[in-house]
């Protein structure tokens, strides 16, 4: 079965984005259209491949992120016959005039002015910055790696293909800030279910990462899961009336952390996790970057190489598409 972008040609403008939050959306989205079977051609400026010095480094000092955004893509020039082109405005204009089908990222959308932005601005606009992070006065904390500018790609290679499919000649438009928004879609569900948004330290914030005999678990649960934690941890004083709802859990948060703090320290992820799952509450293992690789779930899903480079597990009816295409272009 051929995949759904087979022999189509797809030009990834991202090198030549004027903003990094820009060229990674475009990036991640070529990438995207490269995992269902397009020939993706990345031109680079005159100084180079502007990811090849970014970090996460590998110990031969190339890039990681370069690795994971532009294997498979081919460098070359902005000419010949493309199906789709994916790029900022000004990149766009310059390159892609004859290509029938484009994606044009910008941070408010097409009819306003694109201001400097970085994605801890974007962050700071969607409100992102207000829930992640302790309380006032701990400065807030910005999410791990590119998670706006990778779901902007996301976005945007799902518009391209519906405009891929419709055919004919368009131009998709992908806000930067709108996506980071959706992103944050519980601060404006919060505003219209109870009347306000959720903040860093609130008193409804009850899930906490805490220490292990050998790391770190992440604790998510709901408060219909608290019954079963509470029980599963054992310590009679969690009966408290302090502890009884998850308002009064956060307004107790440090004495609630000194109470559950010992029965984790003295038990390991494997051993945590374990007694969780069999409760059903929802607890993980916080894991070290080596760690993953032996991961029976990224393992099963194929998720990553042994050299630690990222797949991604795109399908088409059923069948798994996206090894394939990075095995058949390395």
């Amino acid at each position: 079965m051929p995949a759904p972008l087979a022999g189509r040609r797809v030009l990834d403008l991202g090198a030549l984005c004027a903003q990094r939050p820009h060229a990674l959306a475009a990036s991640m989205a070529a990438k995207l259209c490269g995992a269902y079977g397009a020939e993706v051609v990345r031109p680079r400026p005159a100084g180079g491949e502007p990811f090849a010095a970014l970090p996460p480094l590998l110990p031969d000092g190339s890039s990681a992120l370069d690795r994971f955004l532009n294997a498979g893509k081919r460098p070359g020039p902005a000419t010949g016959r493309f199906d789709a082109a994916i790029g900022d405005g000004a990149a766009l204009a310059a390159h892609a005039a004859g290509v029938p089908v484009k994606a044009r990222l910008s941070v408010f959308g097409p009819d306003e002015p694109d201001p400097p932005m970085t994605e801890l601005g974007l962050a700071a606009l969607s409100g992102l910055l207000g829930i992640v992070g302790e309380a006032p006065p701990a400065p807030p904390a910005r999410l791990a790696g590119h998670q706006i500018a990778y779901s902007a790609g996301l976005a945007t290679c799902t518009a391209l293909l519906a405009a891929l499919r419709a055919g004919g000649e368009e131009m998709v438009d992908v806000s930067l800030l709108d996506v980071a928004a959706w992103l944050n879609w519980k601060v404006a569900a919060g505003v219209m279910v109870i009347g306000s948004a959720p903040v860093r330290g609130s008193a409804r914030a009850t899930w906490f990462t805490v220490p292990a005999r050998d790391g770190h678990v992440a604790l998510v649960y709901q408060e219909k899961d608290w019954p079963a934690l509470r029980d599963l941890i054992g310590d009679p004083r969690l009966h408290e009336e302090r502890f009884a709802t998850g308002p009064a859990r956060g307004a107790n948060r440090a004495a609630l952390l000194e109470v559950i703090g010992p029965w984790f320290a003295a038990r390991t992820r494997a051993e945590i996790t374990a007694a969780a799952q069999a409760r059903r509450v929802p607890i993980g293992p916080v894991k070290w970057p080596a760690e993953l690789l032996e991961d029976a779930q990224y393992r099963a899903r194929g998720f990553l190489a042994q050299d630690g480079t990222p797949s991604l597990p795109v399908g088409w009816d059923g069948q798994r598409l996206a090894r394939e295409m990075e095995d058949a272009a390395v």
